[in-house]
């Protein structure tokens, strides 16, 4: 019985190719293009992940760096201070950056006691994309913070 109905599908199948059905084989081009589509979108998902982990990361080490510089005793030590801060938490949050930056803004410290002063770190990293297979892909991620000194501190 089996037998009957092989050869009855066999003759449904030689008779749809005669009879012009052009359909024959397209599933296969519609996977393999659906495949490649939905890598992508893969790929693009992964990529604006990483983006926002670096900018995340890059905000982290600025607001480290900030509070590093506001709290240091001397205002000429403060960015070497922040470098320091900047770069120990990247390391520390395993971003790889192909260069940085550290920026530090004094230009509202006061060493006037009671006066409110604050100290504003910029970090930059530039963030190397090209292990998603998009293409030579780097992105610039900068942020800022603010952080206050503590107006009634000492200053030796």
């Amino acid at each position: 019985m089996n037998h009957i109905n092989a050869a009855r599908a066999a003759k449904r199948h030689t008779g749809a190719a005669r009879t012009g059905n052009t359909e024959a084989g397209s599933a296969s081009l519609e996977m393999a293009v659906n495949v490649v589509g939905f890598g992508l979108l893969l790929a693009l998902v992964l990529l604006a992940g990483r983006v926002v982990t670096a900018r995340q990361v890059v905000e982290t080490a600025a607001y480290d760096a900030a509070r590093t510089a506001s709290i240091t005793r001397d205002i000429t030590l403060a960015p070497a201070r922040a470098q320091e801060a900047a770069s120990a938490s990247l390391t520390n949050q395993d971003l790889t950056c192909m260069s940085s930056s550290t920026s530090v803004d004094t230009s509202r410290y006061s060493s006037t006691p009671g006066e409110p002063s604050q100290i504003t770190v910029t970090v930059s990293c530039e963030v190397n994309l090209t292990d998603l297979a998009l293409g030579p892909i780097t992105h610039t991620v900068s942020r800022a913070a603010t952080s206050p000194v503590d107006s009634w501190r000492s200053t030796s």
